[in-house]
């Protein structure tokens, strides 16, 4: 018995253990299993997450692109764009004809590419708007962009607004500056400023790029510009703003370097007022070294300003880079409407900016440097007539031509009689030129469209306004579109040492503009430095000016930047 019994019990064992062993395959391969399948869960992940470092890749490729004028389109040149019945665009497979995709650089199995759609010249509606290709559509764009990692593949759609911020979207746009900062006085500025401040010293107290006192401000809509200048420009755009539709400049302010001061009663926008027609607060401040002056409160960092109002409040610094430089004449020549370069037969090298002004845009191009007024210019109010005609090489001084100018000379003429001046063209003067008044008589009305290259100094120490057809009594709509003069000085300026005069124009000086008295400047000022004195300026920006300068102005081409408006994920 006792034998059997052990045979039974070793019988049992084996079950048991068999039993067990059963149990840990099973445990063992469902652990295995599971192992695989996490696996395939993390390489999955892995690749999905490589796959939207790739979309990053091309969208950020694509609005460097944007940026730089190119038209945004990455691995997909050759493709041809497909449109559903409800005008969606159908992306191809990234091994589709025409897909040439790219490789991310740190991930090399990591391709991308991107297509750009336009708003501006889709022939669609694309913003609802009711309008084929409107205006309202222009630096609108939709990047769709694709990426795959293996098996995996992600698409999406970006929406990017862009604006142009060039020098002459401005109200006032500074260059380097001076030691003691970049604008020196009191000015009432309506409009976006932009200052760079290179050449400022790091550290001292009189490194405020802006030093706002006593009654100076800067506003973000035409509040107190004067009815005779107003009805000379375009309405401002209006846009909705706490649920209200109000007029705006847009107005910006950004400093790159330098403090901005601000003391007494001096004011960057102003709180929002429910039942207005216009905007109150600054669209953007962008200030890098802070603030200063006993309307700041010191708070031990970059300081809080007790009266700037602005829809990103105070504490954002510069946000261009060094997207926009100051321009010289020595600079490249660049095209107004995409920003290209123009290449010198003669040398091989590109064109600077006043060797096309004066070799190519002159009266004439067989004669290169012909067509420049040696000597200086002086046109006095109620003085005398006086006639420069570039193409021909007539001048007249105390009378008028016995015909009118071929409409495609270029010429400036000043009928004493009426206060008209008529411009056209491209005008070079090597020396000085000079706008005066005599007595009570201090007003010209300039007619036509003229971009003035003056090597030398401008002094402007009359009214100089706008009308339509050499009429004094038509003035509706007659600033920037129909009129316009521009000016560049490539030493100094000085607007209105007379008070209470009304100027209209592109102003650029390569060194300084002086303002010292109470004038009203409808346009925009283009400087290293600003002195402006005691007597607190205006200075209006005119949004329609950087859209209609004159052939020839100095940094008039499209300088974009672009942010992003949307942004969602496609399915394949």
């Amino acid at each position: 018995m006792t034998i059997k019994k052990r045979k039974a019990n070793e019988g049992m064992a084996l079950m048991m253990a068999v039993f067990f062993i059963g149990v840990a395959v099973v445990i063992v391969g469902s652990l295995l299993g599971r192992m695989l399948q996490q696996r395939k869960v993390v390489d999955h992940y892995e690749d999905y997450k490589n796959a939207f470092h790739g979309l990053e890749g091309a969208i950020s490729s694509s609005k460097v692109e944007l940026e730089q004028g190119d038209d945004g389109i990455i691995g997909m040149e050759g493709w041809e764009p497909q449109w559903s019945d409800d005008n969606v665009l159908l992306l191809p497979e990234m091994d589709a004809d025409g897909v040439s995709p790219q490789h991310l650089q740190t991930m090399e199995d990591v391709e991308f590419a991107t297509y750009t759609v336009d708003w501006a010249n889709d022939g669609r509606d694309s913003n609802g708007d009711g309008i084929v290709d409107s205006t309202a559509e222009n630096w609108m764009y939709s990047v769709y962009a694709m990426a795959r990692d293996g098996a995996t593949n992600r698409r999406v759609e970006v929406i990017y607004e862009g604006s142009n911020v060039n020098v002459w979207e401005n109200a006032i746009f500074a260059g380097s500056g001076q030691a003691g900062g970049l604008i020196n006085g009191n000015v009432s500025i309506h409009g976006s400023v932009h200052l760079l401040g290179d050449s400022l010293v790091v550290g001292a107290l009189a490194l405020a790029a802006i030093d706002l006192s006593g009654t100076s401000l800067i506003h973000n809509n035409y509040v107190g510009v004067p009815a005779n200048l107003e009805v000379r420009v375009p309405p401002l755009p209006q846009t909705i703003f706490e649920g209200e539709t109000v007029s705006t400049l847009e107005a910006k302010l950004r400093a790159k370097a330098g403090l901005v001061g601000m003391s007494g009663n001096s004011e960057i926008g102003e709180p929002n007022i429910l039942g207005n027609t216009y905007k109150e607060t600054m669209d953007g401040l962008f200030v890098t070294n802070g603030w200063t002056g006993n309307s700041v409160i010191d708070d031990g960092d970059r300081g809080d300003p007790t009266s700037a109002f602005s829809d990103n409040g105070w504490d954002e610094t510069y946000d261009l880079g060094d997207k926009v430089p100051f321009p010289v004449l020595t600079d490249d020549w660049r095209d107004a409407t995409n920003g290209a370069k123009v290449q010198d037969p003669a040398t091989g090298t590109w064109y600077t900016h006043e060797d096309y002004f004066n070799q190519v845009l002159v009266a004439d191009p067989d004669n290169p440097g012909d067509g420049a007024y040696n000597g200086d210019i002086t046109i006095n109010a109620r003085g005398s007539h006086y006639y420069w005609n570039a193409t021909t090489g007539e001048e007249l001084s105390g009378s008028l031509p016995a015909t009118a100018p071929n409409p495609t000379d270029d010429y400036i003429l000043f009928n004493e009689s009426t206060d008209v001046l008529e411009i056209n063209g491209q005008i070079r003067i090597n020396g000085n030129l000079s706008f005066t008044g005599k007595g009570n008589q201090t007003t010209i009305n300039y007619t036509g469209r003229a971009a003035l290259l003056v090597y030398g100094d401008v002094a402007i120490d009359a009214s100089l306004i706008s009308c339509n057809n050499g009429d004094p009594n038509d003035i509706a709509d007659s600033f920037p579109v129909n009129n316009i003069i521009g000016i560049m000085a490539s030493e100094d300026m000085v607007v209105g040492s007379t008070s209470q005069l009304d100027i209209m124009g592109a102003f650029y000086a390569q060194n300084k503009i002086q303002s010292s008295k109470q004038t009203n400047v409808m346009g925009t000022f283009v400087s290293n430095y600003f002195d402006m004195g005691t007597n607190v300026p205006n200075i209006y920006q005119v949004p329609a000016l950087a859209d209609n300068l004159p052939l020839g102005m100095i940094g008039n081409y499209p300088i974009l930047a672009i942010s992003q408006v949307a942004w969602r994920e496609l399915g394949l």
